[in-house]
């Protein structure tokens, strides 16, 4: 990859300067505070006259601005427009949240709805029950570890085990608590067990004091197949639910897993957001 000022290198389908500015983007949104010049260089590798162009270019789209006080840069909410664009034309959303909000009132912990797109799963929904007093931060994993997250093992299990290995080795293979998994033959055993059973148990694997479960959400296609669209997943404080009680929630978690197949809008592809 040349890093001479202003180049944008194509190579196969994928433009490198599209790629270093998506990836300012998701870097930005994990940082509250913003990012300064320098962690940005440092982060993609190139030099300053790229770095300056592939910023101001962010900058003049609107989608980051730079704080004059701290000099940081940080994302606008114009990202998040772009978000809340896709997915409010979606018929599915609504009647998701009324699914959703059953199964989190009716346990009282905290519900998600992660979605499913080509090689990629993300969270879209979550709910957080009205019965408890202790409950997970609504903001506990925004990201999705495919080895240590509950909705990860359950998505991984309803691919092809080379894929979901693959995707696996990809993401990279981190030790989040002293209870992740980080060997693959180990990790694959898992999943394996998590396509038999259905659910994907994670205990304290993501974080300490937390326990999750996670249920694909199956759907068929024309062609007789089935595709798993995206996973529900339920996640509360180890001292609510040991890992026996998270199992036996299993048939709970699968019918809201059942609900939510049978009003997911069709396409070709499985995809979530197609129109009214």
């Amino acid at each position: 990859m040349s890093d001479l000022p202003g180049m944008i290198e194509k190579q196969g389908d994928s433009i490198t300067g599209v790629e270093r500015a998506l990836f300012i983007i998701e870097q930005l949104a994990g940082a509250p505070d913003g990012l300064s010049f320098t962690e940005i260089l440092h982060l993609l590798s190139v030099n300053k006259s790229i770095a300056f162009r592939l910023l101001n270019t962010l900058i003049n789209t609107r989608y980051i601005f730079k704080n004059e006080v701290t000099g940081n840069y940080s994302l606008t909410y114009k990202i998040s427009n772009v978000g809340l664009r896709k997915m409010t034309g979606s018929r599915l959303l609504n009647q998701s949240q009324v699914i959703l909000r059953e199964l989190a009132d009716a346990t009282g912990e905290f519900v998600r709805l992660a979605v499913a797109e080509r090689d990629a799963i993300t969270w879209v929904l979550s709910i957080l029950g009205r019965k408890r007093m202790l409950q997970i931060d609504p903001n506990y994993s925004l990201d999705i570890g495919l080895h240590t997250h509950a909705a990860g093992k359950a998505w991984l299990s309803t691919l092809d085990e080379a894929h979901a290995q693959r995707l696996i080795l990809q993401s990279g293979i981190q030790r989040m608590t002293q209870h992740s998994l980080v060997d693959l033959k180990k990790i694959m055993a898992n999943i394996r067990k998590t396509k038999l059973d259905g659910y994907a148990i994670s205990y304290e694997e993501h974080a300490i004091g937390v326990g999750a479960i996670g249920v694909p959400v199956i759907v068929p296609q024309m062609d007789g197949q089935t595709l798993c669209v995206g996973v529900v997943t339920l996640a509360t404080p180890c001292v609510h639910m040991d890992r026996k009680a998270l199992e036996a929630s299993a048939p709970k978690i699968m019918e809201t897993a059942e609900k939510l197949a049978s009003v997911w809008p069709y396409t070709e592809s499985g995809a979530f957001y197609e129109t009214v």
